[in-house]
């Protein structure tokens, strides 16, 4: 009797080894997506419940890291740096930017987008060559709910143009650089941005499938 327990606590500290192997192992090859993006990302006027935090609910295999931050623009393309330092061990930089640089949009501040787009493709190259980079055109606006604060904002029609153009510019971008994009211009239903910009829930979890649709395509 005394022989079976021990040979039993035997199998079972086996199995505990085992298992404590596996897990390591799992944590070691999980992948690492950072998503480096504005107040869209962060998920602000949804509680924090952006379309990150629904990845990281649906997809718990994968690493997902909210690098969002309210009112970045591409401008703020230094704020990238410790982003990237913070995270060395990235397999993937997604990229959702854009949207606040366009109030009252122009050709100008387009192709100044992409131009600070530009530098965070080669800066994220520089210093991580092994991450995958992912472009994300931004989500549109509602000039119809559009709140009086963002009105004062001046998002307006110049700023829905130039979303649209922002869209193609990012894809051309995109293939130039040999980098994923994924397009969410259209990703948002209408009704469910809260103030015309920001998503409601239902809008984030509209990005979230839209990002993993096109995100699954890419994933090795």
């Amino acid at each position: 009797m005394n022989d079976t327990v021990k040979n039993l606590g035997v199998v079972l500290s086996v199995i505990a080894s085992f298992a404590v192997v596996v897990l390591l192992i799992s944590a070691d090859s999980q992948r690492k997506v950072v998503c480096f993006g504005d107040s869209i990302t962060n998920g602000a006027r949804a509680d924090g419940d952006s379309w990150v935090h629904y990845l990281k609910q649906e997809h718990p295999g994968i690493n997902w890291v909210n690098a969002g931050r309210n009112g970045r623009k591409t401008a703020d393309r230094g704020q990238l740096l410790p982003v990237i330092e913070n995270n060395p061990d990235a397999d993937y930089f997604l990229i959702f930017l854009g949207v606040n640089d366009l109030k009252d949009g122009t050709k100008a501040i387009v192709a100044s987008c992409v131009e600070n787009v530009r530098w965070m493709i080669e800066i994220i190259r520089e210093r991580n060559a092994e991450a995958e980079i992912v472009l994300l055109a931004p989500t549109d606006i509602n000039l119809d709910t559009m709140d009086s604060v963002n009105v004062r904002k001046m998002y307006n029609e110049n700023t829905k143009q130039s979303l649209q153009i922002l869209e193609s510019e990012y894809r051309t971008l995109a293939k130039r650089r040999s980098v994923e994009f994924i397009s969410l211009l259209n990703a948002v239903s209408p009704p469910n941005y809260v103030d015309g910009l920001h998503p409601n829930r239902a809008g984030q979890k509209e990005i979230a499938r839209a990002v993993w649709e096109g995100f699954e395509k890419i994933l090795k």
